[in-house]
């Protein structure tokens, strides 16, 4: 009997202990099976090996409306990390695009987290803030990428640098 007990305790901590690993940068109240759904969406962008970085929900397309899954994924490209951000919906993908490799982020930064900013009459901006490097300097400041939605997809809007909060 106590070593049923042991068994069922031990499976129990091996199962809560890969669901918790299961993102980098953990959300608790993501569900089930947004987790899976984000899962094949990072690997279905960036191969098997890809890591599921943050997913949450969120009204990145229209106010009031949490019917977007975003997705951010990683994948190691050198020495740097590779950053997908990609804004699930009714099963298509929209994919954050900041520079000229396709990723969401410049090679070298290292994401930090999402944020969205609601306006009157248009879409919200969906900002990703990256840890960044300048050439030379030792300093990590915080790189700002607002993204809104344009009908179709998502486009860069603007973008800025601004000192890390310590």
């Amino acid at each position: 009997m106590r070593q049923k007990a042991w068994f069922f305790l031990l499976t129990g901590l091996i199962f809560v202990s890969v669901s918790v690993a299961a993102q980098t940068i953990r959300n608790p109240r993501l569900n089930a099976s947004d987790l899976e759904a984000a899962t094949a969406a990072a690997k279905s962008a960036q191969g098997p090996d890809a890591e599921l970085v943050y997913a949450t929900r969120a009204d990145a397309i229209e106010k009031g409306k949490l019917n977007c899954l975003v997705v951010v994924s990683a994948a190691t490209a050198g020495k740097a990390k590779a950053y997908v951000v990609q804004v699930i919906r009714d099963g298509n993908a929209l994919k954050l695009v900041a520079d000229e490799s396709g990723n969401a982020l410049p090679s070298g930064d290292r994401f930090l987290k999402i944020g969205l900013r609601h306006e009157n009459g248009k879409a919200p901006l969906l900002r990703v803030m990256s840890a960044t490097r300048e050439t030379g300097s030792s300093e990590e400041r915080q790189r700002n990428l607002d993204f809104q939605y344009k009908g179709t997809e998502f486009t860069l809007v603007g973008q800025s640098v601004t000192s890390m909060a310590k």
